[in-house]
Formats: structure tokens, sequence, C-alpha cells
């Protein structure tokens, strides 16, 4: 069934002859698709851009255009999607109507390879062109505005149509699917809330309880005392509330998929992902691009090259006696070389540190690590950053991976392959003016970030005796 991955308001159409396109919004209508109906001029566009799973739109939205007018037609419907799509990339499924099925349809393909529309990263999984005269009739083609009503037998061939192209990106269709459980989820966590307020007497004594609801709620994240300091920062405040709500969502979630069945995903693979789509796909799970306020825990800051010792820290790091490291020696210089000699190791590591600074292969780097309730309830006194740095994945294999006082994340994608180095020994503090000055390039989710303050903690607390071998 098709509610049940366009089921939250993401599906549009795009029509400048409404009689024409009430057949398709009665279809959906009668299969529960909550869409937002459009004739395409600038006025009646969105405000700000929105994200789309499914469109309908109509090719010949320039009354009496010609055929050959290909340039005023592309500068139309880019125009068009340009102010709709939200989407950042090809997330959605287009259906486009004409009257004459080929008027048009190759100029609209272009409009994601010309350059100049800068749609490229936006060209939607499928294109489906179908002619409105093979689905509709008109009941009275005298009119001003004719009745238009589906064809016997089409309204489903539509349906089905749609359906094929999800079974046809299974992936898509999951992810779609998902996202309608999220919008389910979040519906049950605001209605869970509102019940609270059910026994009250008037209407007026919910509202009240639904206003105490929400403070306390921010006030269960932000700390009673910083609540009561910000005063009208209203943005914190309800921030707050936005946080606490949002770890109440995730129960949800979960009963939402293990206690229903789910539309069922079957083309599993066996191939392993590239190594740049591995990177990638690992960024999407630990870290986020937002440019966040630096106070948050897990903001990655690149900084000076003289704040800390990076050469030797990247010495350290280096696990010299590995297969890995001895084999880039012999390269360099000869089969014949003495690891003994450390000055030419050391001067080895150091040709290569100024390589990779040069080709931008290594970024020095400190992480945010301070406690997040300390950070949103305002305790911090200083901030607690530990320093490493962003390292090409090729080289990041000569890094012990067994020193507890080193960490080595999985590898990430940032113009290039890399992993996260950190080293624990050089833990240290910032004022809180300070920070606000940090040039922040990503931030860490709260999963990774927890991950590393566990393997932080170990280190400080790593246990060691006195004895006598």
């Amino acid at each position: 069934m098709l509610d049940d991955f366009f089921s939250n308001g993401n599906v549009y159409v795009i029509d400048d002859q409404w009689h024409e396109a009430k057949p398709l919004l009665q279809t959906l209508y009668k299969c529960q698709l909550p869409h937002v109906y459009m004739d395409g001029s600038a006025s009646n566009l969105p405000k700000s851009p929105k994200q789309v799973r499914l469109l309908f739109l109509d090719l010949n939205l320039v009354p009496g255009l010609n055929p050959s007018d290909s340039k005023t037609f592309m500068n139309k419907h880019a125009g068009i999607l340009e102010r709709l799509l939200a989407n950042q990339s090809g997330s959605y499924i287009v259906l486009v109507w004409s009257k004459q099925e080929d008027t048009f349809l190759e100029d609209f393909k272009k409009i994601f390879v010309d350059k100049a529309y800068k749609l490229e990263d936006k060209k939607p999984l499928d294109i489906i062109s179908l002619q409105k005269g093979v689905f509709f009739r008109s009941n009275n083609s005298e009119a001003e505005e004719p009745a238009y009503s589906w064809i016997e037998g089409k309204e489903e061939d539509l349906i089905d149509l749609i359906e094929s192209k999800l079974n046809e990106n299974e992936g898509f269709r999951a992810l779609t699917s998902w996202e309608r459980l999220i919008t389910i989820s979040g519906g049950k966590t605001v209605d869970s809330l509102v019940s609270l307020s059910k026994d009250s007497k008037s209407d007026i004594e919910k509202k009240d309880i639904l206003n105490d609801i929400v403070t306390n709620l921010s006030v269960s994240l932000l700390g009673k005392k910083n609540f009561d300091q910000l005063e009208d920062n209203h943005s914190d405040k309800t921030n707050g509330f936005m946080l606490a709500l949002s770890e109440l969502i995730d129960d949800e979630i979960d009963k939402e998929i293990l206690l229903k069945t789910q539309p069922q995903f079957e083309k599993w693979t066996t191939k392993r992902l590239g190594p740049e789509l591995k990177a990638k796909l690992n960024s999407k799970l630990l870290t986020s691009i937002e440019k966040t306020k630096p106070s948050i825990t897990g903001s990655v800051f690149e900084v000076d090259l003289s704040k800390h010792n990076y050469l030797e820290m990247l010495e350290e790091s280096i696990k010299k006696d590995s297969t890995e490291f001895k084999k880039k020696c012999k390269s360099k210089f000869g089969q014949d070389f003495d690891f003994q000699d450390t000055l030419k190791i050391s001067s080895y590591i150091d040709e290569l540190f100024q390589d990779s600074l040069k080709s931008n292969k290594l970024i020095p780097i400190e992480i945010n690590l301070t406690p997040l309730c300390d950070v949103v309830q305002n305790k911090e006194k200083y901030y607690r950053m530990v320093p490493g740095f962003l390292l090409e994945a090729k080289l990041a294999t000569l890094i012990d991976q067994n020193s507890d006082r080193t960490y080595i994340s999985p590898i990430l994608y940032k113009d290039f392959g890399y992993r996260l180095i950190l080293d624990f020994r050089y833990l240290t503090s910032v004022k809180k003016e300070e920070i606000e000055c940090f040039v922040k390039i990503m931030g860490l989710r709260k999963a990774f970030v927890d991950e590393i303050q566990l393997k932080l903690s170990n280190h400080v607390s790593r246990l060691g005796i006195l004895y006598l071998s």
C-alpha cells in the first residue's frame, strides 16, 4: 500500500489546470496520502523548500508554448524544482504528465545534466513519463474547464506502476517506510504527554498542565538552577524541552519497530562496500557537518599546528615494529635498512608528517569531550579537550592499534578517507570564553562521543601495581 511509504505530506502535485489534476487528487485522498497541490506559479510555490518523496509534475505549465522553445521550458521547470526541493540528493520519484508524452520530456531530463541549473545532485531516482490522455477522459471538451475522470482501470494501473517502481528501488522503499515510522512515533510521543492532562477539570486547566509539562521537560534536561538563570532566553529553554522530548521518542520508535510487522526489505547483498563508500556511510553514522554551538560536546575544531607537539604525537603513535612501517622504511631506505637507526626513522616520520600537512591529509584538531549534562545545565567551568588529528586512512595503518593512550576511529570521509586519531595523554582544558573563538569543522554523534569518553575514562583510571619480577 502506498500509505506505507508516502504518508508524511511529502507528495506534491503541480499542474496549472486544477480540473485536469482533480481525478489524481481524489485518488490520493482515497489512498489516504496527505499531499499538496500547486499550480506552478511563482507566487504559489513554497516559501521554503520541502522534503519531497513523490512528485506529480505537469510538463505543459506554459500555455501555448512552442515545443521548440526548450529554453523557456527548462527555465520554468528548473525554477520550480529549485524552489520546491529541500532534498540534497535524488531522494524522490517524479511522475511527469503531459498531453503529448514526448513533449519536453528530453528537455526535462536535461535540467539535471545542465550545470547552469545546479540540479545535478537532485536528479530523481526515477522519472516516470505518462500521457494524460491515456489515463483521463474529458467529459465535456467544449466547456471552459471540462470535467476529467479516470478511464476505466487506469487508476489501478497508475497505483500499480508507482508500486512497481518502489519495488525496483527497495532501498528507497525501506527508507521511506522508516520515515513514516518516525512520524508515527512522534505522534504517539506527543499523544502520550497530552494524555497526562486528561483528568483536568477544564480546558483552561488542561492548557496550564500542558505548559507545566513542557516547562518541566526543559527543566529535567537543563537543571533547575540553569533554567532559572536563563530567564527570558526562550530559545535555550525551548531547545532543552526539544532535547528532552527526543529521549522519549526513542522508546516509541523501538516499540513501533519491534511490536509491529514492517514492510519487508528482501534485497540483502553480500557485496562489501568499497573503501570510499564505507567511509562516507560511517561519516553519516558517526559525524555531523552541522555547525552547531562550539560548546556542544563532540565538537571538532581545527587548531593551529603550534598548539600541541603534533609531530611528537604522530611519532609516538606509530608502531615502529609493525610489518607495514617496516615495509615503508625498506621502500624508502632499501631492504638492508638498520631499524636501530632511530635518527633516520625520526627523520622519515617527520617527512611523512610534513608531506601529509602540505597535501591536507593531516589536519591538527581538538575535540570537546566535556560531559553533555554539564554543558546543557551550564555547570562547566572549563571545557575538557583532547587533541589529535584527522589522518589519511592509508597513513593511519601505521598507528598502533593496541595502545590504550591512543584512540583510532573507524574510517571516515571528508574530501578523502581518514581516521580520527586522539592521544589521551594530552588531555587539556580551555576557558568557556576561549572556545567560542575556535574553528569548528564538524561534530560527533552522541554514541561516538560516548565511546571516546569511555575509552578516555579507562585510560585515566587504569590501575598499576608495584612488584618485583
